[in-house]
């Protein structure tokens, strides 16, 4: 097979996370495992991919990106993209996925080959705040969800995200193909026996903000800071636990604000760091004594397996997706219920057997979570795509 893959997104701000740190991970894998299979990447000119090229079959098929602002992903790929597709002959062509925004790249609205094209979640119809209040962002989406149901196959990085792709799609039940993602272990890692404390932990962080309970996702609606933040303002003044509360992710809110919203909050116990490395975050999971991830909508949820792969005891929210990931290996609770988040996280902070046990079922569950597999199981869907 001749593989034209869209690498853009690895050359973009979403190169780590979403869309571009799946786009990285699953080519990394392919390119592993996959030695007959060619692979032609579209990229941009300029920044590099971060990908080693140099044993596996696989070219740069290159995509001009003029300067036009927010217009220049609907240019690249509406215009351009098609362009390309009549001078490069593929088997198919895989799609990484689209967001609800205008100027971020998505589906192309010609292909003249089997497309593929992943779906990772349909959070903008839930949290409509998050993006579908403009209406250039609603009339993209809906174009995009269109364009998807042409796709020889649709890759579902969950169950949840493929029962939802069947309402919000409309996609024939038998293209819609369940990969789950993976974990890369070279990164999220138990602790070493050798790492002493705060190793690897972020600069801005005081050292004594330990022990401390990490919450990563930023103030994102979907990812329910709020319910942390309540829940933890009561584990503060019924408890004389010493813990922090770390907060990891994009923040728009002040401290006054935040003093204003959670009476009897000691800030003095909240960290909030806006950007770590993935070096940086890892140590963060390793050396959490409590996971928090109470989201109210999630695809697949990837922060909570690189929690349970890096040893972190986890409490999350049991929405579909998270228990599809979590599976036994979590305390599950209503992310809407703060009482109930604390209850759940007192009973991790104050059981050593219980948090034993879920650092153990963490550990063995993530391993079941691995590109490798994301890679094989892609590969049989694009031969199914081919096939027809």
């Amino acid at each position: 097979m001749r593989v034209l893959f869209d690498a853009t997104p690895l050359q973009t701000g979403h190169r780590h996370r979403g869309i571009g740190a799946y786009a990285r991970h699953l080519l990394q894998a392919l390119l592993a495992v996959d030695r007959e299979t060619e692979y032609l990447l579209v990229a941009h000119p300029g920044p590099p991919l971060g990908l080693d090229l140099a044993a596996a079959r696989a070219r740069l098929i290159t995509l001009p990106r003029p300067s036009l602002g927010r217009l220049t992903a609907f240019v690249t790929h509406q215009a351009l993209l098609p362009a390309v597709f009549l001078r490069v002959r593929a088997d198919l062509f895989h799609s990484p996925g689209f967001t609800a925004a205008f100027s971020v790249p998505g589906i192309p609205w010609r292909c003249p080959m089997p497309l593929v094209v992943t779906l990772h979640d349909f959070i903008p119809l839930h949290v409509p705040a998050l993006s579908l209040h403009k209406p250039v962002n609603r009339a993209w989406y809906a174009w995009q969800r269109r364009l998807a149901r042409r796709a020889a196959a649709l890759i579902c990085v969950s169950e949840a995200t493929r029962q939802e792709a069947l309402r919000y799609v409309g996609a024939a039940a038998d293209r819609l193909v369940v990969v789950h993602e993976g974990v890369d272990r070279r990164v999220f890692r138990p602790r070493g026996l050798t790492e002493r404390p705060g190793e690897g932990l972020p600069a801005a962080l005081p050292s004594t903000a330990r022990p401390y309970i990490l919450f990563v996702g930023g103030d994102y609606p979907n990812k329910n800071r709020p319910a942390a933040l309540a829940a933890f303002s009561r584990i503060v003044q019924a408890t004389t636990l010493p813990h922090h509360l770390v907060l990891v992710g994009p923040d728009h809110t002040s401290a006054p604000e935040l003093a204003e919203r959670y009476p009897g909050l000691d800030l003095r116990r909240v960290h909030r760091l806006a950007e770590v490395t993935r070096g940086e975050l890892a140590a963060l999971y390793r050396q959490a004594d409590a996971f928090l991830f109470p989201s109210t909508h999630e695809g697949f949820g990837l922060p909570l397996l690189e929690a349970m792969a890096s040893g972190a005891p986890v409490v999350a929210a049991n929405i579909a997706a998270l228990q599809e990931v979590a599976g036994d290996a979590a305390l599950l609770v209503d992310p809407h219920d703060p009482d109930a988040i604390a209850l759940a996280l007192l009973r991790v902070l104050g059981d050593v057997a219980l948090r034993g046990r879920l650092v153990s079922a963490g550990l063995a569950r993530a391993t079941t979570f691995t590109w490798e597999r994301a890679a094989h199981a892609t590969l049989e869907v694009y031969r199914r795509a081919v096939r027809g």
